[in-house]
């Protein structure tokens, strides 16, 4: 059965408008993969810019990645774009509108003009009526009518946020201030500037990383490989098992002393085993060798190995116990 005219059309009309606005900002954080956010960015002509400082995560993100867009009046925009290392998945994304950080100079005294600001706040009202007209009301504070409160301590300052779903939180923020003020070592800028954050609120479900057979009998078995080696002392040979982690800063004299440290006349057998997901989500694989002739509990002397996701050495120390309690 065919849908009447009327509906389609204004399906229809709907959808434009959507793209339309989805040229410049797409606020489907779930829905819009990294390579979808990049062509956006490539049809708009924006510049990709280098990071100018490490960005630490504890969540997994990768570097993010930034364009520039030129804007008239006001500061260029320069959108982040962060996402999960190991799958691309979208953490959040942030564009940001702030002339200090394209000139890397703050806490001076550069003041705006009176059209700056007017542009700086209609650019936001344009922003928080476009976000409200999809997603209805924000939870708002903060007020941008009075201009002449911009050259007051303080100045102008409003924040508003919207919960599409419990999974996704959008919130534009603005300070727009020519007040100056130097206090002994408290520096108080001017500051012109908005922040559009799009954030994928959604808890990942944490699977507790295990350690099957197959990848344990295939990490026993490098481990005596690379063992073989070290006790061959070929260590050209040696540094092929290392990890990338740390392959440029290990040096000839370190495993010479590694060598020094382990008895490649004894055998050994395999004392324990684990797995764990480091802060930066990376996965890495602990094994521990004691020698075959050592009786004691706990042993006396131990081998521990830590691999990395690809199967690479990441660390080996030879542990041996400094004494043993007695009653």
């Amino acid at each position: 059965m065919k849908k009447p005219f009327r509906n389609r059309l204004t399906l229809g009309f709907l959808l434009i408008g959507i793209v339309i606005f989805g040229q410049e900002f797409e606020f489907d954080i779930h829905n819009t993969s990294l390579s979808e956010y990049l062509k956006m960015e490539q049809d708009l002509d924006s510049e990709q810019i280098p990071n100018i400082r490490n960005h630490v995560s504890f969540d997994g993100n990768a570097q993010p990645i930034k364009f520039k867009r030129k804007q008239k009046i006001i500061s260029d925009l320069v959108a982040y774009y962060y996402f999960k290392k190991k799958d691309s998945t979208m953490s959040h994304i942030l564009f940001e509108w702030d002339e200090s950080l394209m000139t890397l100079k703050s806490n001076t005294n550069d003041k705006k003009s009176e059209k700056y600001q007017k542009t700086l706040i209609r650019k936001y009202n344009d922003l928080e009526k476009t976000i409200t007209e999809i997603y209805g009301k924000s939870k708002s504070k903060g007020d941008l009518s009075n201009l002449k409160q911009a050259n007051e301590k303080g100045g102008l300052k409003k924040k508003d946020k919207w919960f599409p779903n419990d999974s996704t939180e959008i919130e534009i923020y603005t300070s727009v201030s020519n007040y100056y003020e130097k206090r002994g070592m408290v520096t108080t800028a001017p500051t012109h500037r908005i922040r559009l954050y799009i954030r994928n609120t959604k808890k990942e479900k944490k699977i507790e990383p295990k350690l099957s057979e197959k990848k344990l009998d295939t990490l026993k078995l490098i481990s005596r490989q690379f063992i073989r080696t070290l006790g061959n002392k070929d260590l050209v040979k040696s540094k092929e098992y290392l990890s990338e982690l740390i392959l440029k800063t290990v040096t000839d004299d370190q495993l010479n002393t590694l060598i020094d440290n382990l008895d490649f006349n004894r055998e050994t057998e395999l004392n324990y085993s684990g797995i764990q997901a480091g802060l930066d989500g990376n996965i890495f694989t602990t094994l521990q060798f004691r020698y075959k002739d050592d009786l004691s509990n706990p042993p006396n002397e131990l081998i521990k190995i830590i691999f990395d996701d690809k199967d690479k050495v990441v660390g080996i120390q030879p542990i041996k116990m400094q004494g043993k309690i007695t009653d």
